[in-house]
């Protein structure tokens, strides 16, 4: 998120209050964390709050998007590397460990790694040292680890695409953010909170949501989380000229929670049925159709179907 939230919104539903709990027990140690949840969710927030409570707040956390760094340039990017050590490498560069030092060093989407390099990183959180691409010279790090992942890291390891031995030496202590769906008492609260913050980003006036508004905003599925509410609320404040928004103001591609007594038809039926087992198994496709007794290609076809927006 492009600000960071601060402590007032950190939520007043049971499921927030509890992680927050979690979050000031473990800030105080040295703990390795792994926050888990959806994507869209906050995880990043949390780690940044657990680095900001510890006794390392005065140092930097360097934030590093696994998923983002091939394959090639894995070393390099998180061990760093010396002059000629490759064409490129034209002076010494230091690596996120070295500038995460006496910091924490956050490892997002962990899961994205591969088993190689699943092994290089195991390595240096056993030795807390690290060796720069072209050079033999072991570098001593200090750093507080905490790592997230929207994967089922357990099931990874069954399946062999996950380390053990890795997944034990991260997860000392699991976080798991719960979905904006399942913290509906929330959603008034960061809709305003975000609505402030944008009316004064875009120097609009002073804006309110309706109830209206923000009914629907409460019934909303949230398949996005957070992340999407606060894009929602952003485009409304830019599009809208009323200094109160409306229902019509929030448009949605997939659809709102069932009202009760509300029936489904079979075919909604099912693309719900599909939509809710690719969010508990993290969109996987192969999992979610053994779950549902059906072959990959015919889970394919029917998110074609249904519209891959919707997923």
């Amino acid at each position: 998120m492009s600000k960071e939230i601060p402590r007032l919104i950190r939520g007043i539903s049971p499921t927030m209050i509890r992680v927050m709990n979690i979050v000031q027990k473990v800030a105080a140690t040295e703990a390795n964390v792994l926050i888990t949840g959806e994507n869209g969710t906050g995880k990043e927030l949390i780690a940044r709050e657990i680095h900001n409570l510890s006794d390392r707040a005065g140092e930097l956390m360097i934030s590093v998007d696994m998923g983002s760094i091939p394959e090639t340039l894995f070393e390099s990017e998180l061990f760093g590397h010396v002059r000629g050590a490759f064409t490129d490498a034209r002076e010494d560069r230091k690596g996120k460990f070295e500038l995460a030092n006496g910091g924490t060093l956050f490892l997002d989407e962990i899961s994205n790694l591969s088993l190689h390099s699943q092994s290089r990183l195991l390595k240096v959180l056993q030795n807390r040292k690290i060796v720069r691409v072209g050079s033999n010279n072991e570098i001593p790090v200090d750093i507080r680890l905490i790592c997230a992942t929207n994967s089922d890291l357990i099931q990874m390891v069954n399946e062999g695409r996950f380390r053990e031995d890795l997944l034990y030496r991260i997860n000392t202590i699991i976080i798991e953010v719960p979905p904006l769906r399942d913290r509906v008492d929330d959603i008034p609260i960061l809709a305003n909170y975000f609505l402030r913050l944008y009316c004064e980003k875009y120097e609009k006036k002073p804006m309110k949501i309706n109830s209206g508004a923000l009914s629907k905003l409460s019934n909303y599925m949230w398949p996005g989380n957070v992340r999407e509410l606060q894009h929602a609320i952003e485009k409304a404040v830019i599009m809208t000229d009323s200094p109160v928004l409306i229902p019509s103001d929030f448009e949605f591609k997939h659809s709102e929670k069932n009202l009760p007594g509300e029936e489904l038809t079979l075919e909604e039926m099912e693309k719900k049925h599909i939509l809710d087992s690719l969010r508990r198994h993290s969109n996987n496709i192969s999992v979610v159709a053994a779950k549902l007794g059906i072959t990959r290609q015919t889970l394919y076809n029917k998110m074609k179907k249904f519209g891959n927006g919707s997923f």
